[in-house]
């Protein structure tokens, strides 16, 4: 009880303080006064620490096993793993609005700290804008799903975990991806703040889009984390299967891509203010798409099996999308003339052009994502009927403009900046090397026209990122890479990443095998040349749960694909399933059930999976050693506009 006291505490403390620091900070921006400017700052860190607090409090209740709070008792039971019960804290709707609101205010924090240089106006609205939706989040945890509500009558035990939770994916995934989600509200609050300060210059350009990348490097590992974990959980032999919440999940993702890319335009063209609306509108619509998510994710409107159970906090939620929606538009609308830029950018054959094409590709992804996943809902509100499209709609809507952006990975880096006459020799390069990758494929016997044209572009784009790191290796001044290079190059890496994070998902859906099969102890099944041999079936009892494990063998090597059930939870179950990895492929094999003494498998054969995840980390890392601590370009500063209030 005392640890419930106590986090509710902070968490009123919190809100009163989240509260105050809004309201003092736009009044500071008002008025330009740099020391209530400073006092909004600091309300701001005296609230994350309150939040910590609280933090703190939910799991040492966790931890002590504190049935008496009912967050607690709903999440873990006395037998669950010391880890798995830690990792309850962001398991539930109420303690995974609090771990948001916890890494919302740190990382907030610490951008409002890095935000003095940028001026007391800008500084102080975004501290504003940012305390605000902290705030609204304090009032969802306070007054709808505290995670500190307490039981009349506490229970001695409890259930504890879904099964498909008590994994070790369960320690790295959501804490990732609730983080990429809470992040981007920082980004969204400078963009904000620029619009209500009149400001549009390369300060206000350079640090947003250090904070955006930290929200998307955040994001791109809980995504591939999520795929990873899916992957080794759900015992379907994919990774991603377009659910709602996966799509949700990926929407920020690629409008900040978006925004990443045409952000250097802005960085190149400078007073002339290219791209400069765009730019801003795909901040502020990356966040809006964060708030949608969520109200999808936990207002139950639309079915998935990563939904929260409805609950009366989807609605704040709608409202704080509309809301929102109402004031970005607003002041975007409002400073039109401001955003104007001098010069438009056309289509040409030069990196310009080739930013912009892929900015239309990718927000044209996110459309066609966007539409599928509404679409029940739309559907159920115009019919009556509800809806639901599968893998085939979003690969027929998606997959040819993904296409065309691969297309780009192999040409984009290549061609100049604003000349329209590019340097055809290099063009060469990622030419001649899709020839050799669909030579190859046709004389393997590939006939199928989508791996011809997918493959032989991959292996363009990497035939693109490793011609540019020769150019640099060609330099007598190599250091430079520590420079402000370092960013460009990180960006290759990255590249690099993302093609061979897109070569893995392509080799495994083009080229997947599978088998059903049936088998008798000592019976053997032959399966895209692995030879599996059944041995039998083991029964092991793990005290929270029992375990039915097949028993096969491949040459020298044991394969144990089981089936879990949870008595404690009325039977509840899960497969694990058995892999086995290599850089080319993994046999992946799941126990389907069983009857007498013979069992039933389903057998599949993977291609490149491994090159999903080794293409995430590189993706990852690239993001990490081109911009952290890297240094920029100097670039023009554009001379603010009168603010939006106060002259």
């Amino acid at each position: 009880m005392i640890p419930a006291l106590i986090g509710a505490g902070a968490l009123l403390a919190a809100l009163a303080l989240a509260g105050f620091a809004a309201l003092l900070s736009f009044w500071a921006g008002w008025r330009q006064e740099a020391v209530l400017a400073r006092a909004g700052r600091r309300a701001v860190y005296a609230a994350a620490a309150c939040l910590l607090v609280a933090a703190a409090a939910l799991e040492w209740a966790l931890l002590s096993h504190d049935f008496q709070v009912a967050f607690v008792a709903e999440h873990t039971d006395l037998v669950t793993p010391v880890p798995l019960v830690v990792a309850a804290f962001y398991s539930g709707q109420q303690g995974s609005l609090l771990y948001w609101a916890l890494i919302l205010s740190l990382l907030g924090s610490a951008s409002l700290a890095a935000a003095a240089a940028l001026g007391v106006r800008l500084a102080a609205y975004a501290a504003g804008v940012l305390a605000g939706v902290l705030a609204f989040f304090l009032v969802v945890l306070v007054f709808l799903a505290s995670p500190f509500d307490l039981l009349a009558f506490p229970p001695a035990d409890r259930l504890g975990l879904n099964p498909v939770l008590r994994d070790r994916g369960m320690l790295i995934h959501p804490p990732f991806v609730l983080a990429g989600f809470a992040a981007f509200a920082i980004p969204f609050s400078f963009a904000v703040a620029a619009l209500l300060a009149g400001r549009s210059d390369s300060a206000w350009m350079a640090h947003t889009r250090q904070l955006a990348l930290t929200a998307w490097a955040l994001q791109s590992t809980g995504l591939v984390l999520g795929m990873w974990w899916a992957y080794h959980v759900l015992g379907w032999g994919g990774y991603w299967g377009w659910d709602p919440v996966e799509n949700v999940a990926l929407l920020p993702w690629l409008a900040t891509t978006a925004y990443l890319h045409s952000s250097q335009v802005q960085e190149r063209r400078g007073r002339a203010g290219t791209l400069r609306a765009w730019n801003f509108g795909l901040v502020i619509l990356a966040f809006l798409l964060v708030v949608f998510g969520t109200f999808i994710v936990r207002s139950g409107v639309v079915q998935s099996v990563h939904t929260f159970a409805v609950s009366p906090i989807g609605p704040w939620f709608f409202g704080l999308l509309a809301f929102l929606v109402v004031l970005s538009g607003g002041l975007l609308a409002f400073r039109a003339r401001m955003l104007a830029a001098q010069r438009p950018l056309e289509l040409a054959a030069n990196r310009e052009g080739a930013f912009l094409l892929q900015n239309l590709l990718l927000v044209g992804v996110a459309a066609a994502v966007f539409w599928g996943t509404v679409l029940p809902l739309v559907s159920g509100l115009v019919s009556g009927e509800s809806r639901v499209v599968g893998a085939g709609f979003y690969e027929r809507a998606a997959g040819p403009l993904l296409v065309v952006l691969l297309a780009l990975l192999a040409t984009g880096p290549l061609l100049p900046w604003r000349r329209t006459h590019p340097s055809w020799r290099a063009l060469a390069w990622p030419a001649g090397a899709g020839l050799l990758a669909l030579a190859t494929l046709v004389g393997f016997g590939v006939r199928d026209p989508v791996p011809l044209l997918v493959m032989p572009l991959l292996a363009a784009g990497l035939a693109t990122v490793l011609f540019e790191f020769g150019r640099l290796l060609r330099r007598p001044r190599r250091l430079r890479v520590l420079g402000y290079r370092r960013r460009h190059y990180g960006a290759y890496l990255a590249h690099l990443g993302l093609l061979l994070l897109a070569a893995g998902i392509a080799g495994s859906h083009f080229w997947q095998q599978q088998r059903d099969v049936v088998l008798r102890p000592g019976e053997t099944a032959n399966v895209a040349g692995y030879q599996l041999t059944y041995q039998g079936t083991l029964q092991r009892d793990l005290g929270d749960r029992s375990e039915l494990v097949a028993v096969l063998r491949l040459g020298g090597e044991t394969l144990e694909p089981a089936r879990v059930q949870y008595p404690s939870l009325g039977g509840q179950g899960l497969t694990r399933v058995a892999i086995r990895s290599t850089p080319l492929e993994d046999l992946y094999v799941i126990l389907a059930g069983g009857e007498g003494d013979s069992a039933s498998f389903r057998i599949l054969v993977n291609p490149l999976v491994t090159w999903v995840w080794a293409g995430g980390a590189l993706l990852v890392l690239g993001v990490a050693f081109g911009n952290l601590g890297a240094g920029r370009r100097p670039s023009p500063v554009a001379a603010p506009v009168p603010a939006l209030v106060r002259g």
